[in-house]
């Protein structure tokens, strides 16, 4: 025989010595013809079998055979090494691993000793988790380039009945750029469940390992009775590791184009974002330069201040609405600095609120040139209790109105001792002192006044726990507060309120010690809180609980609106309930009732999940309170739900309808596809309401996403989703 031959079977100790001789036939050999070996990069063979010529220097491995150079894999079912060319044959099932997690499969190979370049027949690639391509040959090149001949791409999954993926891109060439993680295309045609739909000479897209990238994101299409047809086609840049922007023409028919750009930036110390739009429209009945902004931004000072803004502005009342960028009825501008410690805190905002609504007048809403609230707790106890100090300061400002303002100062403390039997007792008092000024009043003259506002208390909660068999855990607690409050608190000063206007009353604030959402409003005179607690959880999941109670006084508390349920000596009644069984639904219940069980509040909520369907509802129901400006009852039901028809298709469905006018509000629904390769969304809506400026409209439209081109929302700061982007560009020469 010539040369020698060896046979080794698949043990563990001869697996070793088949990575040793592997490692001497591809390194040490390399070391003899005077090359440098990286040994942090060795070689290692293991096969079933090895046989190795002397005379021709090639080694053959065949039997669940694996070459590992580095963080690179080579497996196949029989694989040659010839130690003259240095080159790596492999035929079989061949699966190539690098270590950007990128997979290719063949069926004959040829490569280099350390596997970077060389050519794979019959290839297939996996890009990621998701994106494959598909080769007649590829080839590989300067450890970088990974070059497919006669190739097709696409991340849908496809079975042997049905081979034709939902849509793929086929190219001439198709070369996959690991460095710059870029996939180029070269006479691409675009399919569709295998029907060609464009054409491009050239085409690119980051692979799907790619977080970020520059390019166009996937375009949606609307129709609107207000702006005609329109195409939004967003392109994504990245500025650097810290920022992008976002341009995002609206197309429409009827106004021209909108113009919508968002700028974003990540600091060390924070963050922030600006979006805004634009356009020349007469939408309003005059051509004007119509536009909003909304800009947020959040930082952190060495000492641990927050700052930062909360912007949101709009030109017209009727623009949001108009191209439906939003529905809402007021906008906020906001800017803060705040700081919050275990013992005290400090926050500082200006606030400046613009309401969309009908006959608003803008002059007559103020703006907050500061809001400042501050707090500091003693470490120490006194009197067995926590002892603590609060200041505020509030200025409003009207361009066509009276300016008020508000400094306050107050002291509380507040101890709890829970007694031998369970009874747990809480003591509590508090005084505040808070001075007014009124200017450019156009009824009453200019005027400064003082009020002083204390009040005192106790609380006696007395939680009963106990377990049934198989029926989980029930607790039922007692409350009952006995509070004491000078009357007249309202009187002693000549003042405008202007955060107090609006109070709810239910049971999430009936043992509140002041009902006031704000501090311009003083709860007065001494009243009994009074109510019970009751909660059980059982072993199967299933949750209830349940308060109720109501307010006693020695007097009507006429500081409040009739509405609020609180006017009367006995308050109404307020009851809220809530049972859930996880994950199936949820329910809630909140109701205010009188004395002779008519409602002056009714508000109920449910969630049901169940298999494939899934479904909400909102009833609301409140009585007419015209001191606060709500002259008429209010009555409306809101519905939405879903079905999951398969898999892949849902369809859903929402309204919302006024019940006191006996109308509807806004209906909407939409059908959907999802699988692993794309997203597509059709949806329709239906505006019942109408402005000044802006008419009950219709609107539909597309939304189409093909998952690794162009799909990721980037979402605020999430810097890690925002973007598979595509881009058509010149061809780069090659």
């Amino acid at each position: 025989m010539r040369g020698f031959e060896r046979h080794m079977g698949r043990s563990v100790f001869w697996t070793a010595i088949v990575t040793v001789l592997a490692f001497w036939i591809g390194a040490g050999q390399l070391a003899a013809q005077g090359l440098e070996v990286d040994e942090d990069q060795p070689v290692a063979l293991i096969a079933d079998d090895v046989t190795y010529n002397s005379e021709t220097g090639v080694l053959t491995a065949t039997g669940n055979v694996e070459v590992f150079f580095g963080d690179r894999t080579l497996t196949a079912d029989q694989i040659t090494y010839n130690e003259r060319t240095r080159r790596i044959g492999a035929s079989g099932d061949i699966v190539l691993r690098d270590p950007e997690g990128t997979t290719v499969f063949g069926n004959v190979v040829d490569l280099d000793a350390d596997l970077t370049d060389g050519i794979i027949r019959g290839a297939q690639s996996i890009l990621g988790d998701q994106g494959k391509l598909a080769a007649v040959e590829a080839r590989r090149f300067e450890e970088r380039y990974n070059v497919l001949s006669k190739a097709v791409y696409s991340p849908c999954d496809v079975c042997a009945d049905d081979p034709t993926p939902l849509w793929r891109i086929r190219a001439r060439r198709i070369i996959h750029d690991e460095e710059d993680k870029q996939v180029h295309y070269e006479n691409a045609w675009f399919d569709v469940l295998g029907v060609p739909l464009f054409w491009t000479p050239y085409f690119r897209h980051p692979d799907p390992t790619v977080d970020r990238a520059s390019g166009f994101l996937a375009p949606s299409f609307s129709n609107s009775t207000n702006y005609g047809f329109g195409v939004q086609t967003p392109y994504f840049l990245v500025i650097d590791d810290q920022s992008d922007l976002t341009i995002e023409p609206f197309f429409t028919t009827n106004e021209g184009v909108v113009g919508i750009a968002e700028y974003r930036r990540a600091f060390s110390f924070g963050k922030l974002s600006f979006l805004a739009s634009a356009i020349q429209t007469d939408f309003t009945g005059e051509d004007d330069l119509q536009g909003h902004i909304d800009t947020r931004a959040e930082f952190f000072t060495p000492n641990n201040f927050r700052l930062g803004w909360n912007v949101r502005a709009v030109t017209d009342d009727g623009y949001l609405r108009y191209f439906d960028f939003s529905s809402e009825d007021t906008l906020e501008a906001e800017g803060f600095a705040e700081k919050y410690r275990e013992t005290w805190f400090v926050d500082t905002r200006v606030v400046r609120f613009q309401s969309l609504r009908n006959n608003e007048p803008a002059g007559q809403i103020p703006f907050a040139v500061p809001d400042i609230d501050a707090r500091y707790e003693l470490d120490n106890p006194v009197l067995g209790g926590v002892l603590g100090f609060g200041a505020s300061s509030r200025l409003l400002l009207r361009t066509d109105g009276e300016d008020t303002s508000r400094v306050s100062f107050g002291a509380d403390w507040e101890r709890e001792e829970i007694l031998p039997f369970g009874l747990a007792v809480t003591g509590f008092a508090e005084v505040r002192g808070d001075f007014f000024t009124v200017r450019n009043d156009t009824q009453f003259a200019d005027n400064e006044s003082l009020r002083l506002s204390p009040v005192a208390g106790i609380e006696l909660r007395y939680p009963l726990i106990w377990e049934t068999m198989g029926a989980g855990t029930h607790i039922i607690e007692p409350i009952g507060q006995a509070v004491i409050a000078p009357y007249g608190g309202n009187d002693q000063a000549d003042f405008q309120n202007e955060d107090s206007l609006v109070t709810e009353f239910d049971e999430i604030n009936l043992f509140d010690r002041t009902r006031f959402s704000g501090r311009d409003g003083f709860e007065e005179g001494p009243r009994f809180n009074l109510g019970i607690k009751y909660a059980v959880e059982t072993q199967s999941g299933f949750a209830f609980n349940t308060t109720g109670g109501r307010i006693l006084r020695f007097e009507d508390a006429d500081e409040f609106s009739s509405g609020t349920g609180l006017v009367n000596s006995q308050s109404d009644w307020v009851v809220g309930w809530q049972a859930s069984l996880d994950p199936l639904f949820t329910v809630s219940h909140r109701m205010r009732l009188a004395d002779d069980g008519s409602l002056s509040r009714n508000d109920f909520t449910g969630q049901i999940s169940y298999g494939r369907f899934n479904f909400a509802t909102q009833y609301t129901f409140l009585e007419a309170d015209p001191e606060i400006g709500q002259d008429d009852d209010r009555e409306e039901i809101s519905m939405g739900g879903s079905i999951r028809l398969s898999p892949n298709w849902r369809i859903r469905a929402s309204m919302r309808r006024d019940l006191e006018l006996d109308e509807f509000v806004n209906l909407g629904s939409g059908i959907s596809y999802a699988n692993e390769c794309c997203e597509v969304d059709l949806f329709v809506n239906r505006s019942f309401t109408d402005s000044e400026n802006v008419p009950a409209s219709t609107s539909f439209g597309i939304q189409i996403r093909l998952i690794t081109l162009g799909t990721s929302d980037p979402g605020f700061f999430d810097f890690a989703g925002a973007n598979d982007s595509f881009e058509t560009v010149t061809a780069p020469d090659r």
